[in-house]
């Protein structure tokens, strides 16, 4: 709390030389004598550390929102969690709470301190959930072994267990006469620089509504969310949508002489986490050029740097710096971004390399869809779990042995190998191509596309893959933590609210990899809304398709020549029965097949032959103004035809409250 107020008095000194900066110059006086201020400024300049007249009411602002979350399961079946401790599902199970580290209570805090000017600060407020019974947050400390302020790395730390969610941000901005300051100091902040650098996934907007995300906004109405979605292809998110968790300090500037803005940060990001000691942090920022009302240039980079041990000896991390552009051109538009990384550790130095990524979309005329082109390439050597890439070719150093999804582990848990992702997820060690189209009227929408990538080295012999059938609710098998190898056969490992799959492949040459692999996917969606006795009903549904195989493929690859082949379907109606009650329906089914290069069942001696299926029922109720209430109710089946054991089914009851204030 004393570092937070030293902060708090920082940004009011910066906030007072910037204000004063943006004041005409004048005879120096006294502080807190109006006279030498032009009487135009004097009546709307109201506050700030020395106020010309007593501050009016209204200028500090409280909001926020609270989410109440609850899970009921019940089981059928005793599936095997983690047969290293012979732990298998609970056949009932009422869960409060969300094991997945977001926070229950959200407050924000702003006002203005005069004319030019703006602070705030946010609170957060969760349940840490961990599985110990105690004190999770650590025991009591003595004063005289507290940690020193003027030292604050040495003595008992207090709240060894808490995560980057529980904090204060602090945030600041003043607007002068050569553009708009803005900082914000603190955690846990969100942050966006370019989709190679800091960014997450964002898709094309090609998902599921029937189970909520717990950043999913409410709206005014109860239908707000789901027309909003019919009519744009997206919903309204909050500030973490697109955006990477950042703890640090974030400078800003807009509306800079020349239309030129910048962004510097420097602290900690998600891949700088875990409870080592050593000294860990990242650093990056942007300057951007504008012409013309959307068109610009941008350069980029994101850095981290961790040290081995405590003494500093040797390092690791990454660097990545890139350009960007957006232009536009009637209504064409061509944008992208190119640049070069590197990775380097004790074990791991090759240098720089190449990533990149280029599209092209076209607008829609009257009948004629919209499409767009998207093709990349992303060296095996670049690797920034920050950005939209994941890793996949390059085994990240680590400070500890603790294993990854383990609580104090220094290393992200993320598929590694070969990963068949959604169309416009890239990879590193992977260069593609694909193409979507968006065609729509008043009543029907249509968004599909296609597309192929390849790896650039043989890399691995492994695939991985996730479930889109039930994938929250299989996350939620494992709690507390996010295990890896785990389940009947130690193929599965649970990260943020998904678990993916590991295939082993048997296509090796003495255990080195010599065939590259190939992707194929598509997608499609089709939306529907119309009014059923006089009442808003929606009917959306989305088809998923992926293979990968060894031989090159422009489409998708139905036979056993593909390693792994997978389809997925999924369908649910929404129907406003009153304007406080809105009834929802959901229907899934998924099947994933491997052929005789992958994992061999000892018993069967067949490969994966795995049929997923959900069934759900559920409610939107309005609560009152800004409440909601979300209910969800699902039945859900998976079996493997082949491995016997990876089979379950179940039922599972879930309730949200939901209130902005």
């Amino acid at each position: 709390m004393r570092l937070l107020s030293v902060a708090f008095l920082l940004l009011c000194n910066i906030i007072a030389f910037a204000q004063e900066d943006s004041i005409p110059k004048g005879p120096r006086v006294a502080l807190g004598d109006p006279t030498w201020i032009a009487p135009s400024l004097r009546e709307k300049i109201s506050m700030g550390l020395f106020p010309l007249k007593e501050p009016t009411k209204g200028n500090i602002q409280i909001s926020g929102d609270y989410r109440f979350f609850s899970t009921y399961t019940r089981h059928f079946d005793p599936y095997l969690l983690n047969p290293t401790i012979n732990d298998t599902v609970l056949p009932r199970n009422l869960f409060i709470g969300d094991d997945s580290q977001l926070p229950s209570l959200t407050l924000n805090v702003s006002g203005r301190s005069a004319l030019f000017s703006s602070w705030g600060f946010d609170l957060y407020v969760f349940q840490f959930l961990n599985g110990a019974i105690g004190p999770t947050y650590g025991n009591q400390v003595p004063d005289s072994l507290r940690p020193d302020i003027q030292y604050p790395l040495t003595g008992v730390r207090l709240g060894g267990n808490l995560g980057m969610l529980l904090g204060m941000n602090l945030y600041g901005s003043i607007q002068t006469k050569r553009g708009t300051l803005r900082a914000r100091i603190g955690g846990i902040q969100w942050v966006n620089i370019s989709d190679l650098t800091m960014a997450s996934f964002r898709g094309y907007n090609r998902f599921i509504l029937f189970e909520r995300n717990p950043w999913d906004p409410s709206g005014a109405q109860l239908t707000t969310r789901y027309k909003q979605y019919f009519d744009q292809g997206s919903i309204d998110q909050d500030f973490r949508w697109g955006n990477r968790a950042f703890v640090g300090a974030v400078l800003e500037g807009a509306d800079m002489p020349g239309r030129i803005s910048f962004l510097g940060m420097i602290g900690k990001t998600e891949l700088n986490g875990g409870f080592s000691q050593v000294p860990s942090f990242t650093y990056g920022g942007k300057v951007k050029k504008e012409f013309g009302a959307k068109n610009f240039v941008s350069l980029n980079t994101i850095n981290s740097l961790s040290y081995t041990d405590s003494l500093a000896r040797e390092t690791f991390g990454f660097n990545v710096i890139t350009t960007e552009f957006y232009y536009a051109f009637q209504d064409f538009v061509l944008r992208g971004e190119i640049g070069a990384g590197k990775y380097f550790s004790p074990t791991n130095n090759k240098g720089w390399a190449e990533l990149g990524q280029i599209k092209f979309q076209t607008p829609r005329r009257g009948w004629w869809p919209s499409f767009e082109v998207h093709a990349y390439r992303v060296s095996p050597h670049v690797v920034n779990n920050n950005a939209l890439y994941w890793n996949t070719a390059t085994r990240e150093y680590r400070v500890n042995d603790i294993p990854a999804g383990q609580v104090g582990s220094t290393v992200l848990l993320q598929p590694f190998g070969s990963s068949m992702v959604r169309l416009g997820q890239i990879t590193n060690n992977r260069k593609g191509i694909s193409l979507n189209a968006e065609h729509g009227s008043k009543r029907l929408k249509f968004s599909g596309g296609t597309g192929f990538s390849s790896e650039i080295i043989a890399a691995a012999p492994v695939i991985t893959y996730g479930n889109p059938v039930n994938q929250f609710t299989r996350s939620r098998l494992w709690r507390w933590v996010f295990p890896a190898n785990v389940g009947p056969y130690n193929r599965y490992s649970d990260i943020f609210r998904d678990v993916f799959q590991t295939v082993n492949l048997s296509d090796d040459s003495s255990g080195i990899v010599v065939n590259r692999k190939h992707f194929a996917m598509a997608e499609a969606q089709i939306k529907y809304f119309t009014k059923f006795l006089g009442r808003d009903l929606f009917v959306f549904s989305l088809f998923q398709m992926g293979s990968v195989q060894r031989d090159w493929s422009p489409v998708l690859v139905t036979t056993e020549k593909a390693y792994i082949r997978q389809y997925s379907s999924e369908a649910e109606l929404y129907y406003a029965i009153t304007g406080g009650f809105l009834l929802n329906l959901y229907y899934g089914y998924e099947r994933t097949i491997g052929n005789y290069l992958t994992d061999i069942d000892e018993e069967s001696l067949r490969p994966r032959n795995q049929y997923g299926e959900g069934i759900g029922i559920g409610c939107d109720v309005d609560m009152g103004k800004n409440a909601k209430l979300y209910l969800r109710h699902r039945w859900f089946t998976f079996r493997d035809e082949s491995f016997n054991l990876d089979r379950f089914r179940g039922r599972e009851l879930t309730v949200e409250i939901k209130a902005f204030f």
